[in-house]
């Protein structure tokens, strides 16, 4: 009955004006919430071409008290715009106190184009939205638009928290007997986020409770600066290929989640970009998460639910969901050890028929879990068991982590073949073991695993500003190794690691990778090719260009890099897709002959004693003074 009505007010557009719109002369479409109702609207004669030289129509959204709209477009065709911007356009009105506008409202933005150059949803601030929609006189065959709407109860979008005094998005949550979960939210959610965000979520559980955060949705904007700082930044525009490196090490606008009180403690999550689903787990009872944007390209932003909880409510309530059958299925939490080892049943006697065994693990902190099988002997009906091709139709153990909260096999074995090193990418793995049929000759399989913190990365000097950070100072040691996450294993999906190298005056870091096996596409080793890859810099925050990446298969002579002078960076990222054996790495620091190109080393020194200070803010400090000095170099 509702889109009934609203088809008639459509129809009769042309007939109704506003006196005290943008336009006295604007037609005007009314939608009336009836209670979290929902519905269509169209722009006029849809499918068909709208008309030319459309003066405005508004579509005026009327929400009751409590609720905010929602619009979301499912088809977008107007005419593209010109040089001095769009003559067919949708102008956004957001931040409405009433349901009304004139010459002197103040509009968010406008649309045009089409539905691949758009932002496809939008919301209110408040109960009432109201698009104006023209067209120019020239001659055109675009179909417009075509959406649906939605009254929402904008108290589902409220932090709670408490919001300290004085600041903007700044909240405090603390642990009660009666308060132990809620939900929070970037400013301003679902609209957009602010431009120059700056906020803070400070949790504090009770003694013996830890902090579980599930961001449900993240949607950042995200730019890959492929030019050193001494460029003042470019924009980028929405839809170029310059945002394809989805390094957040190079992103402006980021959700960095800290294990402990405040911002010196150990990060354990940096999020950029578009996520789903994204769960983390507190190491103790403190969490710690900043929130931070530039001053252009908004997006939504993050909803995210926090619990705190105890570890013994966690394992009981998983294990109320398994079978409790000995030694077979297992929920295995880091907080009642940091290794141990899982086997078949019966191991290493012949394991039963026809059972199914399920191993969950679950970290907390930065914690990764590392898995090592030092026996494998599962029955395989046909071909070679020590080569095994197809485990189909074969007893089988099967890995499976979680990408962006969903369930990824990352790999099934069968027969007698050691499987590699494996380790998730996030604090939680699954192990699944099935077997067919009863063997007497078998002997099962068994695995060590570990919750480990360092990424398996034995070397080097921790860095607390990444998820996965490591120095490497001359004044330490010259030479020495370091190698990709997990190595000789396979390296997990969805990672990013930083080796930052400080040499002292006059030194200059040389790299060599006597192995190296990194998924992806030579040369260039984009993300656009889905590739995995090794990147170089002597620069701290940006992709020095310069410098070729590194990926696929790399032999010979060819896999030495040089830094131009005393500090150098090298990254590596995996995407959520392939995976490979990573590589192992030579490093040494040599005296040169050329000007140090520091005057004082006290200069690098300030990336390994600043630790109580963000990546953002040493961003914005040194992009401030080298733009300064371009600008007078003019």
């Amino acid at each position: 009955m509702v889109n009934i009505l609203q088809g008639i007010i459509l129809a009769l557009t042309y007939s109704i004006h506003l006196s005290d719109a943008v336009n006295p002369a604007c037609e005007c479409v009314v939608y009336q919430s009836y209670g979290n109702s929902k519905g269509r609207f169209t722009s006029p004669n849809f499918p068909e071409t709208y008309p030319r030289n459309i003066n405005c129509i508004l579509y005026t959204f009327i929400g009751d008290l409590g609720e905010i709209i929602e619009l979301t477009f499912l088809e977008f065709d107007l005419k593209m715009p010109a040089k001095d911007g769009c003559t067919d356009f949708l102008k956004f009105f957001l931040d409405l106190d009433r349901a009304e506008v004139n010459q002197y409202s103040s509009w968010n933005y406008e649309e045009c184009g089409n539905i691949s150059t758009i932002q496809k949803k939008h919301y209110s601030s408040g109960r009432s939205l109201i698009l104006e929609f023209h067209s120019d006189s020239d001659p055109g065959n675009y179909t417009g638009f075509r959406g649906i709407f939605q009254f929402l109860d904008e108290s589902k979008f409220v932090t709670d928290g408490v919001r300290e005094t004085g600041t903007p998005c700044t909240y405090s949550f603390i642990s009660t007997n009666s308060s132990k979960s809620g939900g929070l939210f970037s400013p301003r959610y679902p609209q957009n986020y602010p431009p120059g965000a700056s906020c803070q979520f400070i949790f504090e559980g009770l003694p013996g409770e830890k902090v579980r955060i599930e961001f449900e949705n993240i949607q950042l904007h995200h730019v890959d600066k492929r030019y050193p700082l001494a460029k003042c930044p470019i924009e980028v525009k929405r839809g170029s290929d310059t945002a394809a490196n989805k390094s957040c090490d190079e992103s402006d606008d980021a959700i960095i989640v800290h294990d402990g009180r405040d911002k010196s403690a150990s990060v354990i999550g940096i999020f950029c970009d578009v996520h789903n689903t994204q769960v983390l787990k507190s190491g103790g009872r403190y969490l710690y998460i900043d929130f931070y944007s530039d001053d252009r390209d908004e997006r939504q932003g993050f909803a995210a639910k926090y619990t705190f909880f105890t570890e013994h409510e966690t394992t009981s309530n998983s294990q109320s969901t398994i079978s409790t059958a000995t030694n077979c299925n297992r929920h295995i939490s880091s907080a009642d050890g940091k290794n141990g080892t899982i086997t078949s049943p019966n191991y290493p006697n012949p394991y039963p028929g026809d059972i199914t065994c399920r191993f969950s693990f679950e970290g907390s902190g930065p914690e990764r879990v590392q898995l090592r099988f030092t026996h494998m002997d599962l029955y395989f009906p046909g071909g070679n068991a020590a080569d095994p091709h197809d485990c189909q139709a074969a007893d089988s153990v099967t890995i499976t982590i979680y990408i962006d909260g969903e369930p990824t096999d990352l790999d099934t074995k069968c027969g007698r073949k050691l499987p590699p090193m494996y380790m998730s990418n996030e604090q939680r793995m699954t192990v699944v073991f099935r077997s067919l049929t009863y063997s007497h000759t078998v002997t099962g399989f068994q695995a060590d695993y570990a919750f480990v913190r360092n990424f398996g990365i034995n070397t080097g000097e921790p860095d607390t500003r990444y998820l996965c950070g490591f120095n490497y100072k001359s004044s330490l040691a010259t030479s020495g190794v370091f190698t990709s996450p997990n190595y000789p294993g396979k390296y997990p999906r969805n990672t990013e690691c930083h080796y930052l190298f400080y040499g002292l005056k006059g030194e200059k870091v040389i790299i060599d990778f006597p192995k190296f096996e990194v998924d992806g596409i030579q040369p260039k080793c984009e993300e656009e090719t889905k590739s995995d890859y090794v990147a170089f810099s002597n620069f701290f925050t940006t992709r020095d260009r310069k410098m070729d990446r590194y990926c696929g298969l790399r032999t010979g002579k060819n896999n030495t890099v040089k830094s131009d002078g005393e500090f150098f960076k090298v990254t590596f990222k995996s995407n959520g897709i392939y995976d490979a054996h990573g590589f192992q790495a030579q490093y040494r620091f040599e005296q040169t002959n050329v000007k140090s190109k520091y005057e004082d080393n006290s200069k690098t020194e300030i990336y390994i004693t600043g630790n109580s200070r963000s990546l953002h803010e040493y961003r914005q400090q040194w992009t401030s003074v080298l733009c300064l000095l371009v600008f007078f170099m003019l």
